[in-house]
């Protein structure tokens, strides 16, 4: 009897002990789903975005009400439960943030964490002048018109060696800001989109090929933007530039169209005979030289252009008018007038 009562205590405590097993792995398995539920997306079926602005300094109480008012979670509890577990307390950055109700609770942290901020494109053609270029970034809303010209024509820029000793005016910049396509932040400063732009023209210049101009730098970007706005095919640019290079080593007016239209205060459908007589340093068909300063932003095929001229004795080129871009060029002025009657003029 006593062997049996044991046998029987020994099953009662197998039963008790496989019971609870149950129990706890009932009540494991109900948390983990419980937990898991609370950190799933709000709506799995809407993939629509929104920008949402994380503030600088946010604590992660703030960051999640910020997303549940953003209707982008909807438990700002289960999202600071979510961070802390994770242990990501003061590591979430600010900024703007492509966000969807969509995303669960790793996908949101995972963005704030690697700063994963929403970034902005635009576009300066080449040729644009500074004044076309605060345009562009004042409609676009991703600059200060006023704090724009402000860095313009003070900020030193101490890592950029080109700009010194230019004046300190509207027109310090000209001619160094590259024209390309670029990627901005929201928060950058003017200061900041500036130096991005001085950086970019340094890194292009920098790989250009030797410069056989004779030109110093600064003469080099001038003339660079000379030819980038006289000319609109590529394989044109180095003959155009041997031109402009023939009649500077034998002090013969440039006469460009296009430095003329830089010193009017809007740029006209066409130069008129009248404006040959506008008595500004920038009208090349009165004053001999290059004008004092570049007169737009000139592109990499016509910094290497002026880097690496043709070999020519042209002094004279005319714009073909068959909508190619090309241009007729000539070495002495009867060839010109001949070139010019030929095509049309």
């Amino acid at each position: 009897m006593t062997i049996i009562a044991k046998i029987n205590k020994r099953n009662r405590y197998k039963k008790t002990s496989l019971l609870l097993a149950i129990v706890l792995l009932l009540f494991g398995l109900t948390t983990w789903i419980g937990i898991n539920s609370m950190f799933r997306a709000l709506d799995e079926n809407n993939q629509e975005e929104y920008i949402v602005t994380i503030k600088p300094g946010a604590s992660t109480a703030s960051i999640a009400q910020t997303l549940a008012q953003e209707n982008i979670i909807d438990n700002p509890n289960a999202f600071r439960i979510f961070s802390k577990i994770k242990g990501l307390d003061g590591k979430l950055k600010a900024g703007e943030y492509l966000l969807s109700p969509s995303m669960d609770l790793e996908e949101i942290t995972k963005k704030l964490l690697k700063g994963q901020v929403v970034s902005y494109s635009f576009t300066i053609p080449e040729g644009y002048t500074l004044r076309q270029i605060a345009q562009v970034l004042i409609d676009k809303g991703y600059v200060d018109e006023d704090k724009f010209w402000e860095v313009v024509k003070n900020e030193p820029f101490p890592e950029f060696e080109f700009l010194e000793g230019l004046p300190n005016d509207e027109k310090r910049l000209e001619g160094y800001l590259f024209p390309d396509t670029y990627r901005i932040t929201s928060g950058m400063t003017e200061q900041q989109i500036v130096a991005m732009m001085l950086k970019r023209f340094q890194e292009v210049y920098n790989q250009l090929p030797e410069n056989q101009s004779g030109l110093n730098f600064r003469d080099t970007i001038i003339l660079a933007s000379i030819v980038e706005l006289e000319s609109k095919v590529d394989r044109d640019r180095p003959l155009i530039a041997s031109v402009f290079l023939n009649r500077l080593g034998i002090n013969m007016l440039l006469q460009a169209d296009a430095t003329l239209q830089y010193a009017f205060p809007e740029r006209k459908s066409r130069v008129l005979y009248s404006d040959l007589e506008l008595d500004s340093p920038y009208n090349s068909y009165k004053y001999t030289g290059l004008p004092p300063g570049p007169i737009g932003s000139p592109g990499k095929a016509a910094l290497e252009a002026v880097h690496q001229p043709a070999d020519t004795d042209y002094l004279y080129f005319v714009a073909r008018k068959d909508g190619s871009g090309e241009h007729v060029f000539g070495r002495t002025l009867a060839e010109h007038n001949k070139n010019r009657r030929e095509l049309g003029y």
